[in-house]
């Protein structure tokens, strides 16, 4: 499946900001911000740094989603368990528990297109 915004997205500087483009060079947001702190703070402005760091976590979203698809299928997945004969190594019991809250914690929401 191809997508609409293919990975990786790239961030570019421009004058008082950041643009977050995709491989094809589409543009898919741009962060401004102010050079002096104390201007940003008092008009409601992000600073630069601000901007920055907000277009970084913008541009590892491809990823993040992939990573999140990734735990949803573990999710999905049953856990095997041990013969009844043979006691459970640490490990696989600490698995199993793991796999247990991660199911507890997680959200699962509809795949939009």
């Amino acid at each position: 499946m191809t997508s609409r915004f293919p990975a990786p997205w790239r961030i570019a500087e421009i004058p008082n900001g950041f643009a977050v483009d995709d491989a094809t060079g589409r543009q898919l947001g741009v962060f401004y911000g102010r050079a002096d702190p104390n201007t940003a703070g008092h008009t409601g402005f992000l600073t630069i740094e601000e901007a920055r760091q907000i277009a970084l976590d913008f541009a590892k979203l491809p990823e993040l989603l992939k990573w999140t698809s990734a735990l949803s299928e573990v999710a999905k997945a049953t856990p095997q368990q041990p013969p009844s004969r043979m006691p459970a190594s640490g490990a696989e019991r600490k698995t199993a528990r793991q796999l247990s809250r991660l199911r507890a914690n997680l959200v699962l929401h509809p795949k939009i297109d």
